[in-house]
């Protein structure tokens, strides 16, 4: 349900408001506390993005609220025993009903010393004062409980039209917290808005503050950017680059742009410079997901490229680029301090997307081994976005769709319960027996070698003379 009559007469607003809040009950318990500061004689407010969302009609998250009522009276009020450290900084969660929430007092940011955080916080500030302190004049937003919206800023004209701009001096806003830097584009992103020409080019001559950030930061906003969806993601690297922040943080994604695509395999690139870099892109552009560990994926998957070119025939070729790609992820991970899992994930998807051009002449076993881990999904996912820009010409969805099918069947018949049984078959007592060997790496090779050979050729695996037989014959080889 959309929010968005702000333009509309008191009365009717209200009628609005009061249906809008009865419908949510997450807003319902943040306007009880509302309401029960302004009886208390203070002023409270709900603040930041989630009034930006309730105007746009779009979900929002965290339910933020601001108010002049001193922390320490909200504490007595909800029975707050344990402030902790947030009482400096003038902050406290409350509970209400089946939600908490964040309350800030109206405060003032003192110097920045660090392009992170103000050395020290004041409180005897406005709401105006407290909003005026925003990044972005669609995040410095107000909403009271009876549903009036506090606009200081012009937040609501820049949200009508579609545009971007910072809270006054932008070269201060960005000063103040270089993520801000990066948040800009991921709003512009999300949002579909241009970026006004002067915060635009504020943001482009700051742009190497950005290398003071600490990575966890930037791969955090990455992911952000990343949980939208694919088109998103893809304008939002676009935009990176365009303000001159995306060769700070990722690169080698900036190296595709000088690696031409052979046009014949890949002619989605054809009037877009031809490049690896306008490849990846498309590709981003098939992603219709919003799993931000896919996205990143799609947008790595030929980061190999920029070290594997070649040339036959006046044609490019990157031979092993997915074998390179896993060197470029590893170092981009370490960098950005990326968890093993996210590593892990985005690692097998790169690493093996070619595969999916060949992937029915595989063996069994390698199907089955394939399709049996954990990340074989984010596989499917970065394949699929990388097989579906370049076109219909190539391969159409049907028919990619028929192959992921017929490798999961693959799957299913030498599924991890045959594996199991199989290695149970060939284990490594039975190895030593037979071939009268000490336990070693030589009796992993065989029960490997021996595994592979009886799913890629449907051998029965209750006869055991053939197991032994097998057995003796690798033995002989290794």
């Amino acid at each position: 349900m959309r929010f968005s009559q702000y333009l509309t007469e008191e009365a009717e607003q209200l009628k609005d408001w009061a249906h809008y809040v009865s419908t949510n009950a997450e807003l319902s318990a943040a306007v009880r506390i509302l309401d029960r500061i302004n009886k208390e004689g203070y002023r409270a407010y709900l603040v930041g993005g989630a009034v930006r969302d309730i105007i746009l009609g779009t979900d929002f998250k965290d339910l933020d609220l601001a108010t002049d009522m001193p922390i320490d009276k909200i504490a007595e009020i909800w029975k707050i025993h344990d402030i902790g450290r947030g009482k400096s900084f003038g902050i406290v969660v409350v509970r209400e009903g089946l939600y908490s929430f964040e309350i800030s007092q109206f405060r003032k940011d003192g110097a920045y010393i660090d392009g992170r955080r103000p050395e020290k916080v004041s409180f005897d500030v406005s709401i105006e004062g407290d909003l005026s302190r925003r990044d972005l004049t669609i995040n410095a937003l107000a909403i009271n409980a009876r549903g009036d919206i506090l606009d200081f800023f012009d937040g609501k004209k820049d949200i009508r039209n579609k545009i971007l701009k910072t809270v006054g001096d932008p070269y201060k806003r960005f000063g103040e917290d270089f993520l801000r830097l990066l948040r800009l584009p991921r709003f512009a992103a999300r949002f579909d808005m241009k970026i006004d020409p002067t915060t635009k080019k504020a943001a482009q001559k700051l742009a190497s503050n950005i290398k003071d950030l600490a990575p966890e930061r930037i791969k955090d906003e990455l992911i952000k950017a990343a949980s939208q969806s694919g088109d998103k993601f893809a304008k939002y690297i676009l935009l990176l680059d365009k303000l001159k922040l995306l060769k700070f943080i990722l690169p080698e994604v900036v190296n595709l742009k000088w690696y031409k695509e052979n046009l014949h395999h890949h002619p989605e690139t054809r009037g877009f410079g031809g490049t690896v870099y306008s490849h990846v892109i498309h590709a981003l552009k098939k992603s219709n997901t919003a799993d931000p560990i896919v996205n990143l994926s799609v947008l790595l998957h030929d980061i190999g490229k920029g070290v594997t070119f070649s040339q036959e025939n006046g044609l490019p070729k990157y031979l092993q680029h997915a074998k390179a790609s896993i060197d470029l992820v590893n170092s981009i991970a370490d960098r950005l301090k990326m968890s093993n899992d996210e590593r892990e994930k985005i690692l097998f998807a790169v690493g093996n997307h070619m595969k999916f051009h060949d992937i029915l002449k595989m063996s069994a076993s390698k199907i089955a081994k394939l399709v049996s881990d954990d990340h074989w999904e984010t596989l499917v996912a970065v394949g699929r976005a990388d097989e579906f820009a370049r076109g219909e010409t190539f391969m159409h969805a049907g028919k990619f769709e028929k192959i992921v099918d017929a490798a999961v069947t693959i799957k299913n018949k030498y599924g991890e319960k045959y594996l199991n049984k199989t290695l149970k078959i060939v284990d490594g007592n039975r190895v030593k027996e037979l071939l009268n060997i000490k336990a070693g790496p030589k009796v992993g090779d065989i029960i490997r070698r021996v595994t592979e050979y009886i799913m890629d050729n449907d051998i029965d695996i209750n006869n055991r003379k053939i197991i032994d037989d097998l057995i003796m014959d690798f033995g002989k080889e290794i």
